[in-house]
Parts: structure tokens; sequence; C-alpha cells
């Protein structure tokens, strides 16, 4: 290698080796710029949070919440600052910390009915702050009410044994509904109250006092976490006493026990009845349906499933003049399952309405669970009177009613 060529290689190790130099130099010179920036922003000291209020619910309420939360591990929190309505208002809550975990437990009054978001803070003596807790909660009020509707009376009656028995009506659990409050007087003369759930149907009165009236008024819970009840209005009802005459036999027709069939199937089990009228869908067993005999006794039966097709607008009915008056008809059922749409109906005409329209073409009607139907004629009519259903079933599951007895009484009010 010549001399000349040396001398390059070392002249630009040389300029090499200042470079980076340069570049090592602005490197400290900006760290150390950076490390002044942060002391500028904490001159006075490094960021203090205080401990932020833990596990944080809101439970709605009638133009309120209820807050509940806890304090844990910080024992220098001296306040909660509780912000709500896009910080207009706003509460001071003062704190004075135990040696263990703290509760908070607050109603926060006089919120504007919707749904409102809150913010929680809390602060220790120096004024720091916690890192902010969010939580979103929901207040009710005239709006909700405005909503709400009594839960309604089918029938309500003591009877010649001085029985009395409310029918109460059906409402929609998406509303919140969960029981009826009724009030009474008994035998004794002594008022009662008494909390029905929604669920009850069929309520008899403890000793009631005949011909007496209830008061009556529904309860509901807007959401799960409410911590108010809401009441509609009372309403009253006078509930008379009545004795009722027997007379299935002067205008029903095999009305059992054991009810009799005008044909039936090969093996024996499906037939269609006597003296009903029965449609087309109801007879789904190959063209037999309506009668199903058990144990050598016959059922009014409708089903569908476990081989047998749907039973859509089934219908199963008799077709009678009836007089004037207040009437009860009254079965016993031998089996029945949940599911589909299934009613007892009386309508005025020689057929029963489709199922879609049994609660506006009816004179009256009831699920046919309840087992009691009172309807009133004004005048005489001529009247079909029996059961409407539709069913759905498949392979192995499927939906049934089996009906063993049916009786038709005229009511007298005492």
């Amino acid at each position: 290698m010549s001399i000349k060529m040396k001398n390059n290689i070392k002249k630009l190790n040389k300029e090499l080796l200042l470079a980076a130099l340069t570049i090592l130099l602005v490197g400290i010179m900006s760290s150390c710029t950076k490390m002044d920036d942060y002391k500028n922003f904490t001159k006075d000291g490094e960021i203090s949070y205080t401990g932020k209020l833990d596990s944080v619910k809101i439970n709605s309420g009638r133009y309120r919440v209820l807050l509940n939360g806890l304090f844990l591990a910080d024992p220098k929190v001296k306040k909660c600052v509780i912000y709500w309505n896009n910080k207009v208002d706003s509460l001071v809550i003062p704190v004075t910390r135990t040696d263990k975990v703290d509760t908070l437990k607050l109603f926060i009054n006089n919120i504007t009915e919707g749904v409102q978001n809150f913010v929680i803070y809390t602060y220790d003596a120096a004024g720091n702050k916690s890192i902010p807790v969010f939580r979103t909660g929901r207040v009710y009020g005239d709006r909700y009410q405005s909503t709400l509707s009594n839960r309604g009376i089918n029938s309500a009656f003591t009877n010649e044994s001085g029985v009395s028995t409310i029918e109460w009506g059906g409402m929609d659990r998406v509303s919140g509904v969960f029981a009826t409050e009724m009030i009474y007087f008994d035998n004794s003369n002594i008022e009662k109250t008494v909390r029905i759930p929604i669920d009850v149907i069929n309520y008899t009165i403890p000793n009631f006092k005949e011909k007496g009236t209830i008061k009556f008024r529904t309860l509901f819970l807007p959401d799960t976490l409410s911590v108010d009840t809401f009441y509609t209005s009372y309403a009253n009802m006078y509930i008379p006493k009545f004795s009722k005459v027997d007379v299935t036999a002067t205008y029903l027709k095999n009305v059992g026990a054991n009810v009799t069939y005008s044909s039936i199937n090969s093996g024996n089990r499906w037939g269609i009845l006597s003296d009903w009228i029965t449609s087309p869908s109801v007879k789904n067993a190959s063209g037999f349906g309506g009668y199903e005999k058990r144990s050598n006794v016959g059922f009014i039966s409708l089903e569908a499933g476990w081989g047998l097709p749907n039973v859509t607008d089934g219908k199963i009915y008799q077709t009678v003049n009836l007089p004037a008056g207040s009437y009860r008809m009254e079965i016993v059922m031998n089996d029945f399952n949940a599911g589909g749409s299934r009613y007892m109906a009386v309508a005025e005409g020689t057929s029963l309405p489709n199922v879609a329209n049994i609660t506006s073409s009816s004179i009256a009607f009831s699920n046919l669970e309840s087992k009691i139907l009172n309807f009133n004629l004004d005048q005489a009519k001529q009247v079909s009177i029996g059961f409407a259903a539709t069913l759905t079933g498949t392979g192995s599951t499927g939906m049934y009613a089996k009906i063993a007895s049916v009786r038709l009484y005229k009511i007298n009010y005492l």
C-alpha cells in the first residue's frame, strides 16, 4: 500500500470519528432538553393521584338513583365529588376513612328522567384527585308512569258456598309488572292487604265479607336494579254473590265424563266427536281428531306434534240458542302442557272466530288453563261455545290439551 493511500485512510477515519462524536453530543443535548421539559411540568413535585372509588354500581329509581361504591386502600381520601347532567349538577360528599374497607351508599335525588352519565372523583386534603370513574344510570318518572295500567279482572264472584274467587287478566311482563296489591274486609270486618304475584290467574280471597268491595292496584319495577316500585291508581270492584244452576243437559250434548265418538280410526285411539263441530285442522290424525281414547275413557282432545301435524285455528264447539242471562262454562282438564294459543270462547253465530280474532270477535273468552269462562247475554242469542287453539309440534315434542268434561251453568245473583 502506498504512503498516500495510508494517509487518505487515516483522514477518513478521523472524519468518521468526528461525525460519530457530533451525533452523540446532539443526542445527549436532546435528552437533557427533554429531561428539563419534564422538570418544567413537574416543578412542584411528581403527580399524585388519590385512590378512586371502587365497585361502583348505579341503581335506578323514581327521579333519583342509588350510588354504591367502596373506598379501598387509600387512607388519604377526604371527599368524593359526583357529577351528572354533563357536569352541570354535582354533589360533594365528605369522607372519613377508617382502617377498613368503607362503603358509600348514597341516594342522589331530583334527577331528570332518562339516561344519566355520572363522573366520580375522590380528593385528598391537598386537593389531589383520583382518575375519573364513569357510570351510566337510568332515572324513571312521569313518562314511565304514564305507560302503566292496572291489571284487569275477567271475573269476580262469591259462589253459593261462600267462596270468593277472582280471575285476573294477563299482562305484558315487559312493562315490569310483578304483582297486584288488594285491600278488602274479611268476615270479621277487619281490613286486609294482600299482594298477589302476577303469575297467579285465579285467586281465592280468604274469608271475604260477602257482597263486599275490593280495592286494588298493580305494582311495577321498571328494571331489575330499580330501588323504587311504581303503582297504578287504586280501582274498586264490587264482588257479588251468586248461585249457579246446572243447565248443561238443556243446551249441550256429549260433555263427559267419558265423551263419545261418531267414528274412530283403526288404531282405536283417535276419533271424531259426536255432537261437536270439529274443524279440519283438529282432525290431524289422518282425518281423525278432536276425540282421544285413553285407558278406554274418551276425552275432548287438541294435540300437535309426535308425528301429528300442527293445529292452526283449530276449533271444537257446539252452536246453541241461549236465553238472556249470566252464564259460566267450566271444564275439568285431564292433561295439559304449556305453549301455543288455547282458548275457551263463546261467540255470536254459528262458528267460533279464528284464534287471532278470539279477543276481538268473541262475546267472552279466557285462556284454556283457567278452566272457567263467564259471559253475559243481554238478550236471547244463537251462540257457539267451545274451544279454539293453534298448536305446534315436531317429531319428538308437541302441545296438547285433554278435556274430561264440560259444564254450563246459569248464574243467579243474590
